[in-house]
């Protein structure tokens, strides 16, 4: 749920209050269209060769991080006509574009415009079936909306909550009144639309639980979410129920259950933890917001060196076959959905430019072994992540002590006379040995070849 106020921290200006359609009384020196929600890939000119086909294109920006050089994740395009622009708006907005919906919209630079937040909403409870093509239809009933997204994990699969951008507060009301609490076709869950609260007011707004949302773990993988639902509704009138799924639509053996009073969702808490259902014993706590997460853990580990990633055994993965744009907060967002994140450390090159691995730093080794489980072979940002348990230097040793242990040297036959002096044996150096199967930039394990060619009077056979 935390996650939810992290992926709207993250909106661009342009998608918090995008202007209408300029009229021909105010048309800029070229109209211009924001795309937003871009692949880390996208360049300039596959924007240009996308977007041509509507007209002339005269000119086309990814925007870049400075220092270095990455995506930020949006652009903008300019056409020469008005007319051009507003086809390309109606054609292109959602479409894909590397495996990803571009969301497109008018681009507003009136900075005070930006701030005020006028129409804008935010909106949950959705089946991952509902696309940014389907809630902006489904909220174009009440006024004109300027944008409109679909929250995405990083397989490109909805997260069940969006942002709408209606042209007027009006419109944003009349939306709020008609869709909150409906519960449309072939969904169990009542629609949830509110206005959209800025980062900085959600920051002033009171600490605490709201009381009505419960966290659910250990479940068993056949757990749908009618049971759980049919499980918790004795304690009270529920607003949602829902088992979290992976890409593939399997249960990731956790959920969330909303109730529509604090009372109830006490009620539940109190009776249902560490009760069974199926084969397992419920974990039940009250959801937290992210924030309320960080206080609690800066209380639980204060003290605690910072740079001690192992400090609890087991309790820190290391991910490779990072996307290069992947940086620290991204990879807490994605691996927070796993438990209470201590730290993530992604590493850099001396030039900046990341070396596509990391360490995620949990507060148990539970959780640990839980994201190991979920996370490992998965693909984020179009690729397959490797996930497993960081092993200490003592450890690491202690394997390759082991593993050393099992090598026996077994001579290579050579043509040669009795009389001749067999060469002389070669094995890598051990020091060398260790440090390219634990440091290099491939992860864990390197290819033991160090460069000489002194080696091939002997080679080393597993047993």
């Amino acid at each position: 749920m935390g996650d939810m106020a992290a992926a709207a921290a993250t909106l661009h200006p342009d998608e918090m209050n995008a202007a209408a359609a300029p009229t021909s009384l105010h048309l800029p020196p070229f109209p211009t269209l924001y795309i937003g929600d871009l692949h880390p890939a996208v360049t300039d000119a596959e924007l240009i060769y996308a977007f041509t086909r509507f007209g002339t294109v005269a000119s086309a920006r990814v925007c870049r991080d400075r220092a270095s050089g990455t995506s930020l994740g949006y652009a903008y395009l300019n056409y020469l006509s008005f007319s051009d622009a507003e086809k390309a708006l109606k054609a292109m907005n959602h479409s894909l574009l590397h495996g990803r919906p571009m969301r497109i919209m008018w681009s507003q630079r009136n900075p005070m415009s930006r701030k005020n937040g006028i129409g804008n909403l935010f909106v949950k409870n959705l089946e991952i079936s509902v696309s940014g093509t389907v809630l902006e239809d489904l909220f174009a009933v009440y006024g004109t909306v300027e944008s409109c997204k679909v929250a995405i994990d990083g397989s490109g699969r909805s997260r069940g909550f969006g942002f709408v951008q209606m042209d007027s507060e009006e419109a944003a009301q009349l939306a709020i009144k008609a869709l909150n609490g409906v519960i449309l076709p072939g969904s169990s869950k009542k629609l949830c639309v509110t206005k959209f609260v800025k980062k900085s007011e959600r920051q002033a707004l009171p600490e605490g639980p709201s009381g009505t949302n419960l966290y659910i773990k250990n479940l068993d993988w056949d757990i749908t979410d009618d049971v759980l639902r049919q499980r918790f509704s004795a304690y009270g009138n529920i607003s949602s129920a829902v088992v979290m799924k992976d890409r593939g639509g399997k249960s990731r053996g956790f959920g969330f259950v909303d109730f529509e009073s604090p009372e109830a969702a006490k009620n539940a808490l109190e009776n249902l933890n560490g009760s069974d259902l199926g084969s397992k014993s419920l974990y039940v706590r009250y959801a937290q917001k992210r924030s309320e997460r960080d206080k609690l853990l800066r209380l639980r580990f204060a003290g605690r060196p910072e740079h001690k990633f192992t400090k609890i055994q087991g309790s820190t993965v290391f991910v490779k076959n990072l996307e290069r744009s992947i940086d620290n907060a991204a990879l807490r967002r994605l691996f927070s959905e796993s438990g209470m994140v201590l730290r993530t450390k992604v590493i850099y090159d001396k030039n900046g430019l990341s070396r596509g691995f990391g360490f995620v730093c949990f507060s148990s080794a539970e959780e640990a072994n839980e994201a190991v489980q979920r996370f490992n072979g998965n693909m984020f940002y179009s690729r397959r992540l490797y996930v497993t348990i960081a092993q200490n230097k003592e450890d690491r040793q202690k394997n390759l002590q082991l593993q050393f242990a099992n090598f026996k040297i077994v001579p290579v036959q050579h043509a040669v006379s009795h009389d001749s002096i067999p060469a002389a044996y070669h094995v890598p150096n051990y020091d060398w040995f260790q440090n390219q199967m634990h440091i290099n930039g491939n992860g864990h394990y390197g290819n033991v070849n160090d460069g000489s060619n002194s080696s091939r009077g002997a080679r080393m056979t597993l047993y």
